[in-house]
């Protein structure tokens, strides 16, 4: 997974869209586009600020690869649950699931009023 994707991926699980980000970092949505399809190079500064932005350490978003994270998941030799991800990946999720209710809630008042 490349950086672009990462930031993708992470930018979608706290479900920012890629205009308020770009807005967050000064540049236009298509400037912020290039950057996570990979046209646009990073250089440090800009890399740590997109990830300070996404509520992570840049270390982290560099080293992130999902394939590592759920492979860490396991059922133990107990039959329980090992739940081996990092903070920032399950503070990301809890971010998500936040956003979702709150768009549920959003959704359900619409057909309410119906």
């Amino acid at each position: 997974m490349d950086l672009g994707s990462k930031i993708r991926f992470f930018r979608e699980i706290k479900g920012i869209s890629q205009e308020a980000l770009a807005h967050q970092l000064g540049i236009s949505q298509q400037a912020y586009q290039k950057i996570e399809s990979g046209l646009t190079k990073l250089d440090v500064t800009r890399a740590e600020r997109i990830a300070s932005e996404l509520g992570l350490k840049l270390e982290f978003l560099l080293s992130f690869s999902p394939a590592n994270y759920w492979y860490n998941c396991t059922m133990s030799g107990n039959g329980t649950f090992n739940n081996n991800l990092p903070q920032e990946l399950i503070d990301s999720y809890k971010q998500q699931i936040k956003s979702l209710k709150i768009e549920n809630e959003f959704l359900k008042s619409l057909l309410s009023s119906k």
